[in-house]
């Protein structure tokens, strides 16, 4: 970004100072989109990050949909946040994958391990499967 504009001071407050209030941001530059995203962040959480960025850009988010409240932190529109958290979810572990690990009774741990994710992020994204398993096991296990 330094070659785009960005002085060293802007880059050493969001690499160090204010790290921990950012994580990731979809930005226009010119005709194109870049993720920034927060390398100081553990690995699983910046891929969290991208996945959530790549969500507004799959969906083509409008970058209006962003303001900035009095406090001058950004607060953003609840709806588009969850459409993107929806796809972040899908692109890192996705529903069958999720399903299917749910069927084998795989913790979160393993499901974390094995999607390279979050033990918060695996069992976010395997409630819903959970359900749909412990249901399909108690339907079929009557005789």
């Amino acid at each position: 970004m330094l070659d785009h504009g960005l002085d060293p001071e802007t880059r050493d407050h969001f690499h160090a100072a204010g790290a921990r209030d950012w994580s990731a941001a979809l930005v226009p530059l010119g005709t194109a989109r870049v993720i920034v995203e927060n390398e100081s962040h553990l690995e699983v959480r910046r891929r969290s990050n991208i996945a959530h960025e790549m969500g507004h850009h799959l969906l083509e988010h409008p970058f209006d949909s962003v303001i900035l409240g009095e406090d001058h932190k950004e607060q953003f529109d609840p709806a588009l946040e969850k459409q993107a958290a929806f796809i972040s979810g899908e692109l890192l572990v996705p529903d069958e994958g999720a399903r299917k690990a749910a069927y084998a009774g795989w913790d979160n741990a393993k499901v974390a391990r094995t999607f390279n994710v979050s033990e918060q992020f695996a069992q976010m994204r395997m409630y819903g499967a959970r359900v749909i398993a412990a249901r399909a096991a108690k339907k079929y296990s009557r005789t």
